[in-house]
Order: structure tokens, then C-alpha cells, then sequence
């Protein structure tokens, strides 16, 4: 997301419908019939609380084709029970080995917004066609799960659950990654999401500073950082530096020195923000580690690539990702005067919305627009996004001719004014 936009006094606006139905506890579970269990394999348990009154049962498939299982109910989040004896289920709770990615997670990565219906239900029956409009549209097949885009931090620990249970599940065999960030206020409902991401399958969690109690220094915000992979040890691990949200002022730099011997799961940062001194220095003292540099203001991607950025989460590669896409791929064939003219095009279109008023609700009319997705309205204190934002940004949208415009060449910038 535009650095700009990260806001929180930016309109935009978060509704749902659609919830998968949930099994009661009672019945057998259909993914478990006919499977011969492992020998020594215990039996699947129903999860803690069954039997319990107000409680359901739920069970899932996680990526790999582990079946979670889980109770849930409106007061708590959904609490998984691991089956067999392998896969991440297991590994998120009993390993102790430093965390491999199964390859480094690289190149874009959308932001994900979270669809809502009108009355401010989350609307998972759309997240398939989600993912498919990122893969098949865009060509992006990585996702940041239940950041800022994704508004997060508005949603219940029991809707983030269920959030990142839709995407593991609908991006199975599709996405490449599948990061989620389990970042909180509490420590504890921090460690409950990343074990959670471990048992349905996820490919990495990511964990932003506390931000009301603020942690004051490297070490402390170390320290928080530590307990929470710990919940997940088997997955890979990201920081989510944001200081313009957070007021958490900590340099990057100075938290990646040594980081690793803390946490050994440590893979990498989203660096949402705009000094690149800092960025910079972040990958110039970290050359010997295979760490991800992802950096998170779009409007900056190609400063950021000079030096050194692997890749980039954001939030207008939900609908710009082509285009962007077209930007690295001049920067890696060499041809930094097209990879210069895709970036500009991109400011042009980012800096008209931003003057207009640019958050995650001006996001989510963008995305509906381009995409036909219905991504509805944000959750309070976010605003819907005006009919005159959107209808502004569908004339520059058509002016700047972004979904046919694929042949920039050097000094022809007609095309995108």
C-alpha cells in the first residue's frame, strides 16, 4: 500500500456473507471417512469445549490436505486440534528446528483485502474468485493475509481465524505463499493466531510492534517478537515495520542486528515505509543472510529494488499487479529507462488518488471496480469510499489505460498521461 494511504483517518469501509456452514460436534467428520489412520497415530479428539452448550465444531483441510479441527463459537476464536503425525499441524508445536521456507518468498505480493457484505459481515464466498482474479488477471500468487489492507486489526480474533482458514483453504494448489499476519495488542491472542496458521497450513506469519503499549526499546520489542514465533517455531517468520501506524520508532536496521540468534524462525521484514537509509542498511548489513526484503509503499517499489528489496507487499497489486509486474521484469532484463516510465505511470495513478483522499475504503471501491468483486464497504472508524471518489478514479484509471497498456517504451510516456 501507498505509504501515504496507510492512514487511519482514510476512509474505507468492511462488510461479509457467505460463511461455510459448520458441522456439529457430533458428527463424524467426511474428510476423515475411509482414511486408514497411521500406526501409532491417536485418534482425532473432538477439539476442547465440545459437548460444551453455545459450542460448534468445525473441521477444515489446511494446505497439504491436513485436517484441522476446531470449536468456535462468538466469544472465542476457533481452536484447532491437530490429526496425524506430520505436516505443519504437528510441526508448528513440537519443532524446535529454525524455520526453511519451502523457496524464498520474492516478488509481489498483494495485500489482501477483506470483502464484506452490507451489513458488515465478512463475505467468504467471494474469496475463490479472489484468488483466482489474482492468479489468472494479475499474476500474483502471494498473499499478505489480514494486514492493514485487510483490515486486521478491526476484525475479531474468531473472523481473522476464519479469514486465514479461506485462503489457505481456496489458495490450495493456486498461490504459491500464503503469509498471515497475526500481529495484536495482547500478546496472548497474538501467539492463539500463529499457532492457528501453523494448524491450517500456512507459509509464514507476520507480527507488527504493539502499538498502545509500546514497546521502547530493540530489546523489548525483541522480546515480543520472540514469544510470538515461538507459538509457530516450524514457520517462517516476518516483521511488519510500519512506524507510521504504529508510532513504534524502532529502526529496522537496528532490530535485524543479531535478530536471529533470537529467533531462529526470523525470515525477513515488510518494510512499510519510506526512508530508505534505513531500508538500505537493512539489506547492506544483512548481505550473508538469505532474508526477504519486502518493501511496502508501491509508489517507491523501483528505489527500493536499487537497493536491494526481494520483493514487495502492497496493496495496489490486488489491481495493479500487471503492471507492476511489467516494471520488474524491464528492472531484471536491465532496461531501467521502461522499468522507470511503468514506476511513473504508477505514480501518476497513485498520486491522483492520494490527493483525492486515499485508504484502505478508497482500496476496496478500486479493487470492486477493476475486478468486478464485490469487496463492499470497511468496518468502522473507516468511511465508504464516496461514489465521487470512485467515479474519479475509474476516469483516471480509463485515461491512464492500465489494463491494456503493456508496451511502454523508452521516452513514449503518452500512453499513460
Amino acid at each position: 500500500m501507498s505509504a501515504r494511504s496507510e492512514n487511519p483517518g482514510a476512509s474505507s469501509e468492511l462488510t461479509a456473507a457467505g460463511e461455510p456452514e459448520l458441522r456439529a460436534c457430533a458428527q463424524p467428520d467426511p474428510a476423515l471417512a475411509g482414511t486408514p489412520r497411521a500406526e501409532g497415530t491417536p485418534p482425532v479428539r473432538p477439539a476442547l469445549g465440545c459437548g460444551r452448550r453455545g459450542r460448534n465444531c468445525s473441521s477444515r483441510a489446511g494446505r497439504g490436505g491436513h485436517v484441522v479441527r476446531g470449536c468456535r463459537d462468538k466469544e472465542r476464536a476457533w481452536e484447532p486440534e491437530r490429526s496425524g503425525t506430520g505436516g505443519l499441524a504437528a510441526a508448528g508445536h513440537l519443532s524446535n528446528s529454525m524455520a526453511s521456507p519451502k523457496k524464498k518468498l520474492q516478488g509481489l505480493v498483494a495485500a489482501t483485502i477483506t470483502p464484506m457484505t452490507e451489513h458488515g459481515e465478512i463475505n467468504f464466498s467471494v474469496i475463490g474468485r479472489y484468488v483466482d482474479y489474482l492468479v489468472e488477471e494479475q499474476g500474483v500468487k502471494n498473499v499478505f493475509v489480514n494486514g492493514t489492507t485487510g483490515e486486521g486489526l478491526s476484525l475479531s480474533i474468531s473472523e481473522r481465524c476464519r479469514v486465514a482458514e479461506e485462503w489457505v483453504t481456496k489458495g490450495r494448489n493456486k498461490l504459491d505463499q500464503i503469509v498471515i499476519h497475526v500481529g495484536a495488542l495482547s500478546l496472548k491472542e497474538s501467539q492463539e493466531l500463529a499457532q492457528h496458521a501453523a494448524e491450517i497450513g500456512a507459509d509464514g506469519i507476520a507480527v507488527i510492534a504493539p502499538f498502545f503499549l509500546k514497546p521502547w526499546n530493540k530489546d523489548v520489542l525483541i522480546n515480543f517478537l520472540k514469544e510470538v514465533a515461538a507459538a509457530a517455531p516450524a514457520l517462517p517468520f516476518y516483521y511488519y515495520h510500519i512506524p507510521a501506524l504504529t508510532g513504534v520508532k524502532i529502526r529496522a536496521e537496528e532490530l535485524l542486528d543479531g535478530i536471529q540468534d533470537k529467533i531462529p524462525s526470523f525470515q525477513g521484514l515488510k518494510f512499510s515505509d519510506t526512508d530508505l537509509l534505513d531500508f538500505g542498511q537493512c539489506v547492506d548489513q544483512n548481505r550473508q543472510r538469505q532474508f526477504a526484503f519486502l518493501f511496502g509503499v508501491d509508489e517507491q517499489l523501483l528505489s527500493a529494488l536499487v537497493m536491494g528489496a526481494t520483493g514487495a507487499v502492497g496493496s495496489t497489486y490486488n489491481y495493479l499487479g500487471k503492471k507492476t509486474k511489467q516494471m520488474l521484469e524491464a528492472f531484471e532484463r536491465k532496461d531501467f529507462s521502461s522499468a522507470l516510465n511503468h514506476q511513473f505511470c504508477i505514480q501518476r495513478f497513485i498520486n491522483f488518488v492520494v490527493k483525492l483522499g486515499f485508504g484502505v475504503s478508497q482500496t476496496k471501491a478500486i479493487m470492486t471496480l477493476v475486478s468486478g468483486i464485490p469487496m463492499g464497504p470497511p468496518r468502522l472508524p473507516l468511511q465508504k469510499a464516496s461514489r465521487e471518489f470512485t467515479d474519479n478514479a475509474e476516469a483516471k484509471l480509463k485515461s491512464l489505460d492500465f489494463l491494456s497498456c503493456t508496451d511502454l517504451k523508452d521516452g513514449n510516456m503518452e500512453a499513460c498521461s
